[in-house]
């Protein structure tokens, strides 16, 4: 956002941060730099008024160009007010072809009932438009029994988790809410996900192993805050941030997401990041964590269908899958970890039809 933008919400240096939002501010003056994450629900009710239909298309229409002229033939929404209404809205979207990236919607916590109650559940849909996971927000200081309470109840009715957990405390509510829905009913085979991740201490490491958890986090928040983590975070913590290496050691799932629009959507900044472990600055987040080119690739392909159950029809080019290839301007597997990140996207192709062309 710019300077009148924040203006207008009424987001200041004295504006204090809502639960599981962020405001990103200069590290000498304390002032918003206009980055915000986890704020749209304030900025909503601050500042924007409903969107027309006509509006609404044409916002549908550029994120559309957007996504597959980034080579992204697969989308998961994760907005936490999703729900019947949101889900009946962009089904039409696909329907009329507007659409064109296959799209998965989470729901938002509150709303999951409404959704089963027309028979919906995670996977419901199709190959094109699909229901996804349930989104729960972990507050910093979380109502434990609450979220335990809230996490078996949306288990036992079929739903996959999502649990969005960033510091080591949300992060550890999460992993506690699994293990108490496993003492009620098995959860490993149900690939229920922590979205973010972005503390992980060692004494998580196995417990989010054991409970079969994946981990759906965003490298190219280290590419793009980097520098700040590093002013930042304590010390003591910063081996903890945003760990991909000591996950996939441990036979953890990790995908990799943008978590746009809060950064770019370009997959292949995320699988730079997740090479380099380098900030824009230049400057290393514990490099000890960097994984290898294919590793990283995975995280964007093989991984990222795992966490949403399509690894039989997607995320790798084989018989019986579907035909969504993305043709790059280079081998991010091959050339030197400095180049991934200007890669270009000549082509994208979804179900074996050329949606874009560079």
């Amino acid at each position: 956002m710019n300077s009148l933008a924040l203006r207008l919400a009424g987001i200041t240096r004295d504006t204090e941060e809502p639960p599981a939002g962020r405001i990103e501010r200069d590290l000498a003056t304390g002032e918003p730099s206009g980055i915000l994450s986890g704020m749209l629900g304030h900025i909503r009710s601050q500042v924007m008024p409903p969107l027309t239909d006509t509006e609404l298309a044409e916002g549908v229409a550029r994120a559309d160009r957007l996504l597959v002229s980034s080579g992204i033939t697969s989308v998961q929404d994760a907005t936490t007010g999703n729900g019947l209404g949101r889900w009946e809205t962009v089904c039409g979207f696909v329907l009329n072809q507007q659409l064109r990236s296959r799209f998965t919607l989470m729901s938002g916590a509150p709303h999951w009932r409404d959704l089963q109650k027309v028979g919906l559940t995670t996977g419901s849909g199709d190959n094109l438009m699909r229901l996804g996971a349930v989104k729960i927000m972990v507050e910093e200081k979380p109502d434990q029994a609450g979220l335990d309470a809230l996490a078996l109840e949306v288990h036992r009715a079929g739903f996959q988790l999502a649990f969005h957990a960033i510091a080591e405390g949300t992060v550890n509510a999460a992993v506690t809410a699994l293990e108490s829905a496993g003492r009620h009913s098995p959860v490993k085979a149900r690939r229920h996900r922590i979205e973010h991740c972005s503390e992980c201490p060692p004494y998580l490491l196995e417990r989010i192993q054991k409970m079969g958890a994946v981990i759906v986090t965003q490298p190219p928040f280290i590419y793009y805050s980097g520098e700040r983590y590093l002013a930042t975070v304590p010390s003591i913590q910063q081996p903890w941030l945003y760990r991909v290496k000591s996950l996939l050691e441990k036979g953890v799932t990790v995908a990799g997401s943008s978590d746009a629009p809060v950064v770019p959507v370009n997959p292949l900044v995320g699988i730079y990041a997740a090479v380099t472990r380098r900030a824009a600055s230049g400057q290393s987040l514990l490099p000890e964590e960097a994984v290898s080119p294919p590793d990283a690739v995975k995280l964007y392909t093989v991984n990222a269908a795992y966490a949403s159950f399509e690894e039989g029809i997607k995320g790798s080019i084989s018989p019986g899958r579907l035909a969504d290839i993305v043709v790059l301007s280079d081998d991010p597997t091959s050339v030197p970890p400095e180049k991934i990140k200007d890669i270009k996207v000549e082509m994208t192709i979804i179900g074996g039809k050329v949606v874009w062309e560079g």
